[in-house]
């Protein structure tokens, strides 16, 4: 009896096709979800890039970083010294700096005084971010701009800037095995938005020269 069970074959294709279907599902369930985790990635470097490319022609996000205070004395001065390359040694020009962060639904601050955070200038460059990316919220974007040194003493629309689009606080939510996978991933860093356990999309930032930074 037991030599004839040993050899009882039948049935036996369905018990391997019982034991690696599951896997197989699992495979090919999990390839699909790391390419959209590879393709969240891409499309959020792609629209850091396109928040940079609106914000240096559109108003800028510190309402008053245009608006410098001069020396009368100095108004048509390089900010830079022609002859080396280097900063102006009489200081013609000040240097500017702020770091633009969303707070609420139509609020949020920008570091050193630059003036109020305009909600509207910030809507417009993260509707330009949205439309390639629709997944980027207002909190996972921060603009900053930065004097370059270049430019000249009551130079009109503001002096040469670096602008900073950045994306952070994001991770990618697996559709079909977040539930096997979740465990095994950490939670976002401290102070980002809950959000449901996935892999951390890194931050992603892109910087560009200011051209007119005003809104026509």
């Amino acid at each position: 009896m037991v030599n004839k069970l040993l050899r009882d074959t039948q049935g036996g294709a369905l018990v391997e096709f019982t034991l690696v279907f599951p896997v197989f599902i699992l495979v090919a369930l999990g390839t699909v979800d790391f390419t959209f985790l590879l393709f969240d990635r891409s499309m959020a470097a792609k629209a850091a890039y396109q928040g940079a490319r609106t914000a240096i022609v559109t108003s800028p996000v510190a309402s008053n970083i245009t608006n410098l205070t001069y020396d009368p004395l100095q108004i048509g001065q390089w900010c830079f010294d022609p002859g080396t390359g280097g900063p102006s040694p009489t200081a013609n020009c000040p240097s500017a700096s702020s770091v633009c962060t969303p707070n609420s639904a139509s609020s949020g601050s920008c570091t050193n005084s630059q003036g109020t955070f305009d909600n509207t200038a910030f809507t417009t460059i993260l509707n330009s971010m949205q439309a390639v990316f629709p997944r980027v919220q207002r909190q996972n974007v921060q603009i900053s701009y930065q004097t370059t040194g270049l430019g000249f003493a009551g130079r009109p629309a503001g002096l040469p800037m670096d602008v900073t689009v950045s994306i952070t606080c994001m991770n990618h939510q697996f559709y079909f095995i977040g539930a096997l996978m979740g465990f095994a991933f950490p939670a976002l860093p401290a102070g980002c938005p809950a959000a449901n356990p996935g892999p951390i999309i890194p931050p992603f930032s892109t910087t560009l020269p200011s051209e007119d930074m005003v809104t026509n």
